[in-house]
């Protein structure tokens, strides 16, 4: 036998004792706030859980990379240490879904749509999956005390947080009462939402933890066990095909059952491991020889060597050659299922199904037989392993049983997004949780952008008290949800009694100085409304900017400048080109599009404006989006120092890219809404523009 197992294996010996209370069955004997858990003599466990990634939708060059990521992670594992792989399935508790999903009531107009949007996810609820996949790693390492074991972990941990991350996967550790909440919640399965612990007071009290998470009672038979009123059986993987499918674990995950899988991994130190590979090539040589010694000595020279030796030789030396050249190393590798039903007779027929799934891809599994406490205590994310049935692998072979499916979308306070293709799951997203939570809309005509749009806006107003919704509606498609919700839609045209002064600025407009990011505005402003046989150039650019400083510069307490007031002021000047900058302005002042040449008289603290532009001439559409997005900057300003979150919708996103300066002036605009918690979402069927922009892809 390897040292390196027989060393494990006499450490992990244990006197067998038989358990006369629930809290015997349970193999942990000591917890520490940061989440070590001593379970035997001397041996130390800490638990850490990964993210899932979308590795089953994604293209075959991907999961390619994938696997050999996941692989690294393997190798990474220590050879003095016992690391344990668990995938967790279980069902989601109905009323702690039903408390995540639903939109309360506030007792306002609102609420019978509140009750529709209800009803409606209720029927989504009830459609989706409901199973949910948690994924965990435990490491157990025999240490002196326990500030060896945590100066071990720690080391270990970041390393394992590391290679994670590469993989594009979050691991994070679990402290103790996270690692009781993942135990309690298969010891009382269907009340994970009444877990009560604190270790602080149960120690004060004299209270064991056991207490807090063990069943009411554990009954163990030959082939079965039960925990409450649920039943369970655990089965290991007894003989593996020559082939592992990496879609092997994903199947087991779709008998849409309460399920753990656990792989305990014990890795073995290369130099041992080549040498044992080595003897067993030299013994197969060995039994080789000796075989054609004996048809010789039978006078039989021609015959042939059996096609079992040289199968066994082809495949020593391939082992062999997977050590020393192909970076892979050699794990011990144990195999458990658990899994758990309502009745005995459901328990049964899932069973079936898993032995089922096993002969189709070619693996063998067995029930354990009286011993089923040892194999649901090596099954769970403790850190134990009490199976003996151990087979050899090469680092390859057991990345084939890869964990990984799809990631799961089910934020805390998040909003109802639709429905997880893979696992048919409700995706549930709060965008606060993100680093930035500006979002994109992209499709082609008809896709369905709209009414996404108007599901968000919907339940936006209704699942927030104070979040103000802005919307640009270049189409006046809104309008009927927006008058249905209570909202105000702005009809914006030449003729129109709506005015928006394009040369309003609020308290907080810029970063630093207001004046310079509203002079980058009039100058996109200028780039709308001429053609492309006038140039802006370096003197218009100066002269703009000049008297934009002076615009500012003049203002009195009586006087809010507008149009008017730059147009004068560019009149003022001695150069031929501010004639010529002014005469431009005139259509937009004295003209028939002047909407946005007076005072803003827009005074609404409604919680969902719209500004609807459908009625806009070609002329002054351009313009009109820029000054839009304009006193959508004001009006942001304004509830950042009030504390309101604001919420920007802006269709037809692509226009705002196609001149230079717009676009840098919406890019500086974009960094001035997420400064100052505005969550922007754009809509554009034009994706090409998207790409094509430096700035829109920054």
């Amino acid at each position: 036998m390897l040292r390196t197992l027989k060393t494990v294996m006499r450490q992990d010996k244990e006197k067998f004792k038989i358990p006369k209370s629930v809290q015997q069955a349970i193999p942990i004997q000591t917890i520490w706030k940061d989440g070590i858990f001593l379970v035997g003599k001397n041996k130390y466990a800490k638990t850490y859980r990964f993210t899932d990634i979308n590795f089953e939708v994604a293209s075959e060059e991907d999961k390619k990379a994938m696997f050999l990521e996941y692989t690294n992670i393997l190798n990474f594992f220590d050879c003095g240490a016992t690391t344990k792989l668990t995938v967790i399935i279980r069902r989601l508790n109905k009323e702690e879904l039903k408390e995540a999903v639903f939109i309360p009531k506030q007792n306002d107009r609102l609420d019978k749509y509140r009750e529709e949007v209800n009803d409606m996810l209720m029927e989504k609820t009830v459609g989706a999956n409901g199973m949910i996949r948690e994924l965990y790693v435990t490491i157990s390492v025999y240490r002196k005390n326990v500030e060896d074991a945590r100066n071990y972990f720690l080391r270990t941990g970041n390393g394992l947080i590391s290679h994670f991350s590469n993989l594009g996967s979050k691991c994070e550790e679990l402290d103790a009462q996270e690692k009781l909440h993942v135990l309690y919640s298969f010891y009382r399965a269907g009340e994970e939402s009444h877990f009560c612990f604190d270790l602080k007071t149960s120690a004060k009290l004299g209270h064991s933890f056991k207490d807090h998470i063990c069943p009411d009672t554990m009954e163990f038979e030959t082939d079965y066990f039960k925990v409450g009123e649920r039943y369970g059986r655990v089965l290991y993987l007894k003989d593996y095909a020559s082939y592992i499918s990496d879609e092997m674990v994903s199947e087991f995950a779709d008998i849409n059952q309460n399920m753990m899988i656990s792989i305990d991994i014990i890795p073995i130190p290369t130099d041992e491991a080549v040498n044992e590979a080595q003897n067993r090539l030299l013994g197969v040589e060995t039994n080789i020889t000796n075989w054609q010694r004996r048809q010789n000595a039978n006078q039989n020279f021609s015959a042939t060597v059996p096609y079992d030796m040289e199968l066994q030789k082809e495949e020593s030396r391939e082992f062999l050659r997977d050590l020393t050249t192909r970076d892979q190393r050699m794990m011990v590798a144990v195999v458990t299922f658990m899994h758990t039903a309502e009745s005995k007779k459901q328990l049964d027929a899932d069973t079936h199904t898993i032995l089922s799934l096993a002969r189709n891809r070619m693996c063998q599994m067995a029930v354990l037989k009286f011993q089923q406490m040892d194999g649901m205590n090596t099954a769970l994310p403790i850190g134990v392993r009490k199976i003996d049935s151990m087979r050899t692998l090469t680092t390859e072979s057991l990345g084939s049983l890869i964990p990984f499916r799809t990631q799961e979308v089910m934020d805390k306070g998040g909003i109802y997004c639709g429905i997880n293709a893979i696992s048919h799951n409700l995706i549930l997203v709060n965008r606060g949780l993100l680093l930035n939570p500006s979002a994109f809309i992209l499709g082609v005509p008809g896709s369905g952008k709209s009414m996404l749009t108007k599901m968000f806006i919907l339940l936006i107003i209704l699942s927030t008290s104070k979040d103000q919704v802005l919307v640009y509606d270049p189409e006046g498609e809104y309008e009927p949800l927006v008058q249905a919700l209570g909202g105000v839609s702005l009809p914006i045209c030449a003729g129109s009694d709506i005015h928006l002064n394009a040369m309003d600025m609020v308290k907080g407009y810029g970063d630093k100085n207001p004046v310079v990011d509203k002079s980058q505005f009039v100058l996109s402003l200028y780039e709308r409304i001429t053609d492309d046989r006038y140039v802006i150039g370096p003197k218009e650019k100066s002269i703009l900017d000049r008297c934009v400083e002076r615009v500012y510069s003049r203002k009195r307490q009586y006087e809010i400048p507008t149009f008017f007031t730059l147009r004068r002021v560019l009149q003022e000047q001695d150069e031929p080109e501010a004639k010529d900058l002014a005469l431009m302005l005139e259509l937009f002042t004295d003209g028939t599009l002047n909407n946005f040449s007076h005072p803003t008289n827009i005074e609404t603290e409604n919680r969902l404006i719209s500004f609807n532009t459908r009625g806009m001439v070609e002329d002054m559409k351009d313009l009109g989006q820029l000054v839009i997005t304009d006193h959508m900057i004001n009006r942001v300003s304004q509830n950042w120092e009030n504390g309101v979150r604001t919420h920007i919708f802006l269709d037809e996103f692509h226009t705002l890219l196609q001149h230079k300066y717009s676009a840098n002036f919406f890019d500086s605009a974009y960094r001035r809404f997420r400064k100052r918690n505005a969550w922007t979402t754009s809509l554009t069927q034009n994706v090409e523009y998207v790409l094509d922009s430096l700035t829109a892809r920054t």
